[in-house]
């Protein structure tokens, strides 16, 4: 972290594929990101309490997904610049409403399988504090100031 970052920690790379029992709103908050890196699921993560938390916690710039999350619905959803991977089967529309997850059991439905091409994100950090994080499905970057 450089001295004039604005936040604890410059990046929150994993959150644990972004699912409510790793992501309290006192442990996000108090990192005080500028920048969250979710590994999530097209099912799996992205939950909206999560994404509640993230998208309050102060001084959040940006939320970068590795997949769109069918369980955040519009209100809970970034800018598709910074989701690496879409739906392979999209629906018409994106909900308004979150859908709810799956319940486990015998009855829950397999998860969506992925059968489109793979894509990541990629953060690059300079020895100055600044780093850049880029979607590599549509080449969208974004380079985040820092230096000491």
């Amino acid at each position: 972290m450089s001295e004039q970052s604005s936040g604890t920690v410059d990046v929150l790379l994993g959150l644990h594929h972004g699912v409510s029992s790793s992501n309290s709103e006192v442990m996000v908050h108090a990192l005080h990101p500028r920048v969250a890196i979710m590994n999530n699921g097209t099912r799996k993560g992205g939950e909206p309490d999560v994404m509640k938390v993230l998208f309050s916690s102060p001084g959040l710039e940006d939320l970068w997904q590795l997949h769109f999350s069918q369980l955040s619905g519009q209100e809970y959803t970034v800018p598709g610049a910074f989701i690496a991977n879409t739906l392979d089967d999209p629906q018409s529309a994106i909900p308004v409403a979150p859908l709810p997850p799956p319940q486990p059991g015998p009855g829950t439905p397999p998860a969506p399988v992925h059968n489109g091409k793979a894509y990541w994100i990629k953060l690059t950090a300079q020895p100055s504090g600044v780093f850049t994080v880029t979607n590599a499905r549509n080449g969208f970057s974004k380079t985040y100031g820092g230096g000491i």
